[in-house]
């Protein structure tokens, strides 16, 4: 306890002495960190959050000024962006620069994390294609585009259909989870990549029933000969799914990048699952943000928003 008083005294004396580095907003931000208020998030992770946010704000906003609509159709749209063309859900037309800002921000890692050239990459919660498009550009061998949502699968066979015709990307239209099972999907009208099987978005309308099954049993069916890259980004389903993919873990020790915002408790309930499966895994801080309640209010705790394992 006498340390991390000593901490937040230093960084309050640091934070006054030059506001230039260490605005309001980094000293609040780092004195959560030091009381252990931010779960794998260090200090200097989380004084990175307002850089981060306004970065990733300021090439959102590029995107979408540099963006353009194609075509309207009754159920999708088509938008052309600074790198290329997609088909979207009609109506979530705003979530698709975020997206794309999210893959510029390399948010499912960079360096030894990254999707390389070689690779079979399986893509949990594929959405429209925008970490498929990530995916094919790093080389992977072979992209698993996993979802579960009808209009986002359209949409991936609208996006990929060269690659699926070539073989390089598998569409597959079922959801991850521990078990196969069917359960209802909350579909969100102006936002697919909201709709999830666990979580209830603000202005979830339509419900569907939809399919789901485990990641073991998708390596098995498609005869994968190997898995080197996983990323889930589910809507609140990780933990389950992860759950699911025990063996295919197990056996080859994928590099894993694991969404861990959706629910307060998974920035632990995750690590504790992956190094349940394997003890070797290496556990690394991706993007980190600021928990706020449902008013904007700070909880004065700090998260990561994505975890990578290799």
């Amino acid at each position: 306890m006498e340390n991390v008083k000593k901490i937040l005294v230093l960084l309050l004396l640091m934070g006054a002495a030059s506001t230039a580095f260490f605005t309001v907003d980094k000293v609040r931000l780092a004195t959560i960190a030091a009381v252990g208020r931010s779960g794998q998030c260090s200090i200097g992770s989380s004084m990175t959050i307002p850089e981060h946010f306004k970065e990733q704000t300021a090439i959102k906003d590029k995107i979408l000024a540099g963006s353009k609509r194609l075509q309207l159709e009754e159920n999708f749209e088509e938008w052309q962006t600074p790198t290329r063309a997609y088909w979207i859900p009609r109506g979530s037309q705003f979530v698709l620069p975020f997206n794309l800002a999210e893959q510029a921000e390399h948010i499912y890692g960079t360096g030894d994390q990254a999707m390389k050239s070689g690779d079979v990459v399986l893509d949990c919660g594929a959405n429209i294609g925008v970490t498929v498009e990530e995916a094919l550009k790093a080389g992977a061998k072979t992209i698993v585009a996993i979802e579960p949502a009808p209009e986002n699968l359209e949409c991936l066979r609208r996006n990929f259909r060269k690659e699926i015709e070539a073989g390089r990307v598998i569409i597959y239209a079922k959801g991850v989870w521990d078990k196969d099972d069917t359960l209802t999907l909350n579909v969100d009208p102006t936002n697919s990549a909201a709709d999830s099987v666990v979580m209830k978005p603000e202005k979830s309308e339509g419900k569907i029933q939809v399919p789901l099954t485990t990641v073991d049993k998708i390596v098995a069916e498609l005869k994968l000969d190997k898995v080197d890259y996983i990323k889930m980004d589910i809507e609140g389903a990780e933990p389950n799914a992860l759950r699911g993919a025990h063996d295919t873990i197990a056996k080859w020790k994928p590099r894993l990048s694991i969404a861990s915002y959706h629910v307060s408790t998974h920035s632990t309930l995750i690590p504790q699952i992956v190094h349940d499966t394997r003890a070797d895994y290496q556990t690394y801080c991706g993007p980190c943000n600021e928990v706020k309640d449902e008013h904007g209010r700070s909880e004065y705790r700090i998260r990561p928003e994505i975890l990578y394992f290799r």
